[in-house]
C-alpha cells in the first residue's frame, strides 16, 4: 500500500482530498488549504509533464485513470464519494492550470452534499455529469445530429463486412474505424451526444442495421460519461463487432420466427464465445471488442450466458451494450414482431434494471430518453 500511495496519481488524489477536508473544516483561504493546494499543483506538474491532460472517470463506482481502474484507497474512496454526491462522472484537468482553478476545485469538493453550489468548468478544468440538465426544443431537434454522416453508412458496407466474417476471411478494420469516427465527429458537432437517439425514434423513416444502432447508442452513453479519445473509438468498434458470433450460427436458427427448441437455443448461446474466438484471430482488433463480444449476454446478475464464476467482473462496455441491445430490440419493427412504444420500453427497462441490466447506467439511459422525448413520455 505504501508504494501505491507514493505513486503520482494516488499522491495527487491524497493532496486534493486533504485540502478539501481542511477547507471544509476551516476556510478555503486557510494556510493549510493553500499549502496542500500548492503541493497538489506540484503533483499535477509531475502527472502532466509529458503534455498529457489528467482525466479521471467514475464508472460503476470505480475511478478510472489512463483507461485502468485505480485501487480504492481511503482517499480515493473519499473522491469517489464526492463525485457520486455531485453527479460527476468525469474530471479533466488540462496542462497549464492556474492555482486559483485548482483551489476552486478544492472548494467544490469541500462543500456539503446538501450544498447546491453550481459546478462550472474553468479554462483548464472540465466536468462531466451523467444527468442531463436541459432538453433541446422541438425546433432544435429537427436539425439533429449529422444525419448526413449516419445515412452515409450504407447497409451494403455492413453486409460486406459480415460476409467476410462468415467466410472467416480477413476484414478491413479501417472501414469499421471510419464508420465509428464519422459518428464521433457527428456527436462533437452537436454537443449533446444523446441526440443520437432521436433518429431511432422514426424507425419507419430510417433503416439502420442492428450493429450501427448499437454503435450509436453505446457512443452516446460513453460520451455522457465523459469518455473521449481511443477508449471512445474502441467502444464504438466493440459495438459494431459485438454480434459477429452470429455469423457462425445456422441461418435457419437466426431467422426462425417460432420459439427455438432446446437444441437450437443451446446452439444460439454459443455465439458470444464464437465471436470472441474469431476476434482473437483478427489483427489490430481492440481487446475491448473481444471482451464485449464474449460478455454482452451475461446480464448484470450473471444469470445469462456464457456461464462464468460468481466473482466474474464484467467490463462497463458490456453493460452499455446490453442496455443498447435491449432498447434496440424493443424499438425496432421486425417482420414477426411490432416495435413497442417508448413508454412500454421505459417501463420494461426500468423493471430489468438491477437484474438483467446495470441499474445506474440504465437509469441514466432512461432519464435521457424521457428528456429527449418530452412530455409525451410518462
Amino acid at each position: 500500500m505504501k508504494s501505491t500511495e507514493q505513486s503520482p496519481i494516488y499522491n495527487f488524489i491524497r493532496l486534493l482530498m486533504t485540502a478539501a477536508a481542511n477547507a471544509a473544516l476551516y476556510d478555503i483561504n486557510h494556510r493549510q488549504v493553500l499549502r496542500f493546494n500548492k503541493q497538489a499543483m506540484q503533483g499535477l506538474e509531475q502527472l502532466t509533464g509529458a503534455g498529457d491532460d489528467l482525466i479521471l472517470r467514475l464508472i460503476n463506482g470505480q475511478l478510472i485513470y489512463n483507461n485502468k481502474p485505480l485501487i480504492t484507497t481511503l482517499t480515493a474512496s473519499r473522491l469517489i464519494s464526492s463525485f457520486s454526491q455531485r453527479g460527476i462522472s468525469y474530471l479533466k484537468i488540462e496542462r497549464g492550470i492556474y492555482t486559483e482553478e485548482l483551489l476552486n476545485l478544492i472548494q467544490i469538493l469541500s462543500q456539503s452534499q446538501h450544498n447546491e453550489t453550481a459546478i462550472y468548468d474553468s479554462k483548464h478544468i472540465h466536468f462531466g455529469q451523467v444527468e442531463v440538465r436541459y432538453r433541446q426544443s422541438g425546433a432544435e431537434q429537427g436539425a439533429l445530429l449529422g444525419l448526413a454522416e449516419i445515412s452515409a453508412v450504407e447497409p451494403s458496407q455492413i453486409n460486406d463486412l459480415y460476409q467476410h466474417i462468415q467466410n472467416r476471411e480477413k476484414i478491413d478494420l479501417s472501414g469499421i474505424s471510419d464508420i465509428v469516427a464519422s459518428f464521433i465527429h457527428s456527436f462533437k458537432k452537436q454537443g449533446n451526444a444523446f441526440l443520437a437517439l432521436a433518429p431511432l425514434r422514426a424507425i419507419n423513416e430510417y433503416t439502420y442495421t442492428h450493429s450501427t444502432n448499437i454503435c450509436l447508442l453505446n457512443l452516446a452513453q460513453a460520451k455522457a460519461l465523459g469518455i473521449e479519445g481511443q477508449l471512445l473509438n474502441d467502444i464504438g468498434i466493440a459495438a459494431m463487432l459485438h454480434d459477429v458470433g452470429k455469423m457462425f450460427i445456422s441461418p435457419s436458427i437466426l431467422t426462425k420466427t417460432a420459439a427455438l427448441n432446446e437444441e437450437e437455443w443451446n446452439t444460439m448461446k454459443q455465439h458470444p464465445r464464437l465471436g470472441a474466438e474469431y476476434l482473437l484471430t483478427v489483427p489490430d482488433v481492440p481487446k475491448l471488442a473481444v471482451i464485449t463480444a464474449f460478455e454482452h449476454h451475461m446480464r448484470y446478475d450473471l444469470a445469462g450466458y456464457p456461464e462464468v464464476k460468481p466473482s466474474w467482473k464484467q467490463h462497463f462496455c458490456s453493460y452499455m451494450t446490453a442496455i443498447s441491445d435491449t432498447y434496440d430490440a424493443m424499438r425496432t419493427h421486425r417482420s414477426y414482431e411490432e416495435a413497442l412504444d417508448l413508454n412500454q420500453i421505459i417501463q420494461i427497462m426500468h423493471n430489468l434494471a438491477g437484474n438483467k441490466l446495470h441499474p445506474q447506467l440504465t437509469y441514466n439511459f432512461l432519464t435521457i430518453l424521457r428528456q429527449l422525448e418530452g412530455p409525451a413520455v410518462s
